[in-house]
């Protein structure tokens, strides 16, 4: 029996740690970015800049999970990797006429929802993107809508975990930080595991938020990220027009998957202990 075969669009930590979980599962892993050598051996590389990709650029696949990162912060270069790059995955995607459309999962972010005053966000919630990354991020959601027919959007909140330790950073270099603000995050492996489990259903909601149980005060997670590292306590700076943050509801994600690392304290304390 031919194994399945999955495309990762965008092939970075994420991309390549989803490559590894899904070759351990028995797929075959095709991984696409621009420097394609940076792959580990087990992923094949494709070299490819897929906002100028053609039809015929891309191998056939099952399932393709589209990890894009853009280059800065600026909007230009969201639009040139999220939108171009989508629509050049849409076109360069083989498609049997009248054959399966292979399943596509996109990972986007909680950044979409420009709720910023204390509020609980659900699946449900209509996103309100106030920054104008975010609301390009969500253009390209709505695009991802009416490319691909099986779709699948993986939203994200604060990924943390090897090499992504940002906030680890600021408390090491004793910056202040909101300590009222309401934080979301999700450490990388458990993202991995949400989307190993969007894979393997049979009939994946069309969109979840990847967040752990524990949604937390900014200066909570600080405090124990400052206790492992044996710093003191970052400094405080809420009330200088930053907003109070929003909770994100995990009751979905928590239904398709189990965590490794269910709140900041065992994600952190295995990253820095």
């Amino acid at each position: 029996m031919t194994s399945q075969h999955v495309l990762l669009a965008g092939c970075g930590d994420v991309g390549i740690a989803t490559g590894l979980r899904m070759i351990a599962q028995g797929w075959s892993a095709t991984g696409v970015r621009r420097r394609a050598a940076l792959l580990p051996a087990e992923v094949s590389g494709l070299a490819l800049d897929l906002t100028t990709a053609r039809e015929g650029d891309l191998p056939r696949a099952d399932a393709v999970v589209v990890t894009l990162t853009a280059d800065s912060t600026d909007a230009n270069a969201y639009e040139r990797t999220y939108v171009n790059g989508l629509r050049g995955l849409a076109r360069a995607l083989p498609r049997d006429e009248g054959g399966a459309e292979p399943l596509v999962v996109l990972v986007s972010s909680t950044g979409v929802f420009g709720q910023n005053d204390g509020e609980i966000v659900t699946e449900a919630t209509d996103p309100s993107p106030s920054r104008e990354t975010a609301k390009i991020l969500r253009a390209a959601e709505l695009l991802a809508m009416g490319l691909f027919p099986r779709l699948v959007i993986v939203r994200p909140a604060g990924i943390y975990g090897p090499g992504r330790t940002s906030l680890a950073d600021r408390v090491a270099r004793g910056e202040p930080v909101a300590r009222n603000r309401m934080t979301n995050r999700i450490h990388r492996d458990d993202l991995v595991s949400v989307i190993e489990s969007v894979l393997g259903t049979e009939n994946p909601p069309e969109l979840v938020h990847a967040v752990d149980h524990s949604p937390a005060p900014l200066g909570a997670v600080a405090d124990h990220i400052a206790g492992l590292l044996g710093v003191p306590a970052p400094p405080d700076v809420s009330g200088s027009g930053g907003g109070r943050g929003k909770s994100i509801d995990g009751s979905l994600v928590r239904s398709l998957t189990d965590f490794r690392y269910p709140s900041y304290r065992e994600g952190y304390a295995s990253l820095l202990g």
